[in-house]
């Protein structure tokens, strides 16, 4: 997982810098033009920043239980030989 870090950075830099220029949902005015750029590109990377943080954090709780769970089956049968 470490070693997307780096990806997810460049694809948190630019759907912060795109983002603002998308139109809403059911034909929405796009963020840049209620906002000014430097502003929707700093509320874009916020909202990337928290959502990339709790996916990581869920998909690490995720494997690390996995991983729980190969070792205490590897003790199992460890244990009946």
């Amino acid at each position: 997982m470490k070693k997307r870090i780096p990806f997810a950075i460049l694809g948190g830099i630019g759907f912060a810098l795109l983002f603002p220029f998308l139109p809403g949902r059911r034909g929405r005015r796009p963020m840049i033009e209620n906002w000014e750029y430097d502003n929707a590109v700093i509320f874009s990377a916020v909202i990337f920043a928290i959502t990339y943080a709790i996916a990581y954090t869920m998909g690490k709780n995720q494997t690390e239980k996995k991983l729980r769970e190969l070792k205490l089956k590897k003790h199992l049968v460890e244990k009946e030989n």
